[in-house]
């Protein structure tokens, strides 16, 4: 026995030091002794489920619940465990459990909550972060995973409210900030959008994605020059982003300096060939220099994607129709980068191709 406790006290220590592997293997030495020894088995068990080994971690968690049944800890970690497997209805009956039998369990009603999410039951996920709020009124977390599900309904003034809750407790959490920029953002409301994520990167100056959201605020709110310098910071981290690539050739665009938005749109087309917004974006830099057939042939392309687009849909039936697509015949119509070269007649016999 007093062996036993030796052992288990030296797991705690490998597991304090990260050495999940040598902790698995003293977990065994136990095991091999006397495999209902319950602390071996949910130590053996957390540790599977820590380095990733989620479906052989199971069989431990059960092991230690036959020993002792309804262990609430143990429960909450096998909850926590077939979440990971997208095991969604299974943890939600398990998290139950856990409730049941301990009511004030913020942590198992708030998981309980995100796997609500993760199934598509958003009013009863709200149903248990209000319960949780009970519980621990103004807990920046919950106010958060409230927020985010309201934004993921696009409900972006209910969680504005909640992240605005979550920020008079503490003005200064990274995550709420970046969370209302988000939602602002949605709202179009770019001037606001921005001071969040400034303030986001006072905090933390290497948060590259409020930089990369922060660029977008100042491009929509004629800060041109500004967002350049956001999306080279974010650049320079990720040379890849194509995101980052498309919206500084946008900038680009808007301070007429379209050799270097093309510049931009190549490098983003040479990662992702196929990104419509690079090929579309680089066809009005394309015009307005006066290099039509290039700007043609992207707007062909573009036109052939579309084509191929709109056949599929007709295939498809159980496709979300919610979000409108404005035809690329009117978009060119209703683009001041195409204005004058709609008099060229490369432009017009084009457009007449066009559906």
């Amino acid at each position: 026995m007093k062996n036993s406790e030796i052992i288990l006290k030296k797991i705690q220590t490998l597991i304090q030091q990260n050495k999940f592997k040598q902790a698995i293997k003293t977990c065994d030495f136990i095991l091999k002794a006397n495999k209902n020894n319950f602390d071996a088995n949910v130590n053996k068990a957390n540790l599977l489920a820590e380095i990733g080994s989620h479906k052989k971690s199971l069989s431990y968690y059960y092991k230690a619940l036959k020993i002792i049944p309804d262990e609430p800890f143990v429960l909450f970690n096998l909850a926590t465990t077939l979440y990971d497997l997208d095991r969604y209805d299974e943890a939600i009956q398990i998290f139950d459990k856990v409730i049941k039998k301990q009511p004030k369990n913020i942590d198992a009603i708030c998981n309980k909550a995100n796997t609500l999410v993760a199934l598509g039951k958003h009013n009863q996920a709200m149903s248990d972060y209000d319960k949780a709020l009970k519980i621990i009124p103004g807990d920046i977390v919950i106010l958060n995973n409230k927020g985010i599900v309201f934004a993921g309904k696009s409900k972006h003034k209910e969680a504005i409210k909640c992240f605005d809750a979550a920020l008079k407790i503490n003005p200064v959490d990274l995550d709420t900030l970046c969370n209302k920029g988000n939602s602002l953002a949605e709202l179009e409301d770019f001037k606001n959008a921005a001071t969040c994520f400034e303030s986001a990167l006072e905090i933390n100056s290497k948060d590259y994605d409020a930089c990369f959201r922060l660029g977008v605020a100042y491009a929509n709110t004629n800060r041109p020059k500004e967002a350049i310098q956001c999306f080279n910071k974010v650049l320079k981290k990720d040379p890849s982003h194509t995101d980052a690539l498309i919206n500084k050739g946008i900038a680009y665009i808007s301070l007429k300096k379209f050799k270097h938005s093309v510049f931009s749109f190549n490098k983003a087309l040479k990662i992702d060939k196929q990104n419509v917004d690079a090929m579309y974006h680089k066809s009005q830099s394309l015009a307005e220099i006066g290099k039509h057939k290039q700007a043609i042939s992207l707007l062909r392309k573009m036109a052939k994607k579309e084509r191929t687009h709109d056949h599929d849909h007709d295939h498809d039936h159980d496709h979300d129709h919610d979000k409108k697509h404005m035809p690329l015949k009117e978009k060119i119509y209703q683009d001041v980068h195409f204005v004058k070269a709609l008099n060229d007649k490369i432009y017009q016999s084009f457009i007449q191709t066009l559906p």
